[in-house]
C-alpha cells in the first residue's frame, strides 16, 4: 500500500528504489560494470559493513572522472572509494513529493543533479531519480485531476482557484522604478493560460523584465508557468542576474519538469537606467519592439533569438545591449497578439501590431495598451481569443515622477 504524509501527498520512500550498493573497497571496473549491467541504474550506495558511506553516480563517474583519455588505465584498478561523493544531495524518506522538487531546486538550480540517496535517518533505503520524481508528482496532478471531473461543481472552484492563484503570481500591472514605468496586461484563452510576465528590481537603477509563453494551455501550461517563475526568482537569489544565465537556468527547470512535452519561449532583458541601455536575451521569442522618439522609429530587435525553453539541456542563449534612453520604450508581447484570426481565418498580424504602434506611439503607455487590446477583440469579433495575449510597456521617462 502506497505511504502518505500528512499532506495526503505521495513521499519519496514510495518513489525510492532499494539498491543493493557496493563495497568502498570494489575496484572502479568493477562498478563501471555494475553500471553497464543495469542501463537504468543511474547512482550506487556505497556501504561499508551496512554504514551509508556516499554515492558513486553514473553520469559523473563516467563524464568527470573517466571522460579523459587514459582515465580508466589510471583509476581501474584503484578501489571506488578514491572516486566517492561523501556528501551527496539527499532527502528525508518522509518528506512529500512537493516539498522535496522545491528542495532539489532550491539546492540545484540549474537541475544538473539526476538522482540522489534518499535517508531514514543514517540508513540509505533506496534512490530516488528526479525523472521518477516528476512523474510521480504528474501522476499525482492526473488523479487529483481525475477526482475533480467527477464533481462538476468542485472542479469549477477549483479551476477558479488556480486562476486566481496564477493571477496572483503576476506582478501589479503597473510599476515605476526611478524613471522607468512599466504597464502590463494578461488574458487568457481559458482559465488557466500558459503566458507570464514579471519585472524584479536588480538594484538602484537596473530592472528585469521577463515575459514567457508556454506551447499550451491549462493546468500544464500553468504548472510550467508557475516553474518558471519559481526557477527565475530561485536563481536571482543565487546570483544569476544576466539575462542568459536566468534564460540558462530556467531551460534546465523547464526541461526538467516538462520533459520536452512542453516548451517556452521567452525573453528576458535587464534594463540599466544609470547606463541607459537594454541588454536583451531572447529564447525563441516574438521579437520586441524598440520605439525612439529622437529620432523618431521603430525598431524590432531581430539579432538575437535561441531555441525555446525545454527543448534540449544547458542551451546557450547569446546577449545583445543596445542604448535605451530618456522617451525610448520597449514593447513586449505574446503571439497570441499577432496570431489572433478573424472569422475568416485571417490572422492580425505584423503589420497591423506595428501600424497600432506607429499611430498610438505617443499615446501613455496604458492608453496604447488599452487600444491594442480594443483592436484585437474588434478583429477577431470575439470577447474571447484563441491563445493567451500578454503585452508589457518599458517607458524610460524624461523625468522621473515626483
Amino acid at each position: 500500500m502506497t505511504e502518505y504524509c500528512g499532506t495526503g501527498l505521495p513521499v519519496l520512500r514510495d518513489i525510492a528504489v532499494p539498491v543493493a550498493g557496493v563495497s568502498p573497497n570494489a575496484t572502479v571496473r568493477e562498478v563501471v560494470g555494475i553500471f553497464q549491467g543495469d542501463a537504468t541504474l543511474l547512482t550506487l550506495p556505497v556501504f561499508d559493513n551496512g554504514e551509508f558511506l556516499g554515492i558513486i553516480n553514473r553520469k559523473v563517474l563516467t563524464f568527470k572522472h573517466l571522460g579523459r583519455p587514459f582515465a580508466m588505465e589510471l583509476y581501474g584498478k584503484k578501489p571506488i572509494r578514491v572516486l566517492l561523493d561523501e556528501h551527496p544531495l539527499a532527502m528525508n524518506a518522509s518528506i512529500d513529493i512537493n516539498s522535496a522538487l522545491e528542495r532539489l531546486i532550491e539546492a540545484d538550480p540549474s537541475l544538473e543533479t539526476d538522482s540522489f540517496p534518499v535517508m531514514d535517518g543514517m540508513r540509505c533505503v533506496g534512490i530516488a531519480s528526479v525523472a521518477e520524481l516528476m512523474m510521480s508528482i504528474s501522476r499525482n496532478q492526473a488523479e487529483l485531476l481525475e477526482t475533480l471531473n467527477c464533481l462538476t461543481a468542485r472542479i469549477r472552484a477549483e479551476v477558479e482557484n488556480a486562476r486566481c492563484t496564477q493571477q496572483d503570481l503576476l506582478p501589479l500591472d503597473s510599476a515605476r522604478f526611478g524613471r522607468l514605468a512599466i504597464t502590463a496586461s494578461m488574458t487568457t484563452s481559458t482559465e488557466i493560460g500558459g503566458d507570464f510576465y514579471d519585472y524584479i528590481c536588480l538594484s538602484d537603477s537596473t530592472v528585469c523584465i521577463v515575459m514567457g509563453d508556454v506551447s499550451g494551455h491549462g493546468i500544464q501550461a500553468g504548472m510550467v508557468t508557475t516553474a518558471a517563475k519559481a526557477s527565475l526568482h530561485t536563481l536571482i537569489a543565487t546570483g544569476a542576474t544576466t539575462p542568459a544565465q536566468l534564460l540558462f537556468g530556467m531551460n534546465n527547470a523547464i526541461l526538467a519538469t516538462a520533459h520536452q512535452n512542453l516548451l517556452m519561449t521567452c525573453v528576458v532583458i535587464n534594463i540599466d537606467q544609470q547606463q541607459r541601455t537594454a541588454t536583451i536575451a531572447n529564447a525563441g521569442h516574438t521579437f520586441p519592439y524598440l520605439s525612439r522618439t529622437s529620432p523618431p522609429c521603430l525598431e524590432r530587435i531581430e539579432e538575437v533569438s535561441g531555441f525555446p525553453l525545454g527543448l534540449e539541456s544547458d542551451g546557450i542563449y547569446t546577449e545583445r545591449t543596445i542604448p535605451f534612453r530618456e522617451g525610448d520604450r520597449l514593447i513586449i508581447y505574446t503571439d497570441g497578439i499577432v496570431e489572433a484570426t478573424d472569422r475568416m481565418g485571417c490572422q492580425f498580424g505584423y503589420e497591423r501590431f506595428e501600424a497600432i504602434l506607429q499611430e498610438h506611439g505617443k499615446s501613455p503607455a496604458d492608453q496604447l495598451k488599452r487600444k491594442l487590446f480594443t483592436v484585437i477583440h474588434a478583429f477577431s469579433a470575439s470577447d474571447t481569443l484563441d491563445d493567451d495575449v500578454a503585452i508589457l510597456i518599458a517607458s524610460f521617462d524624461n523625468k522621473p515622477e515626483r
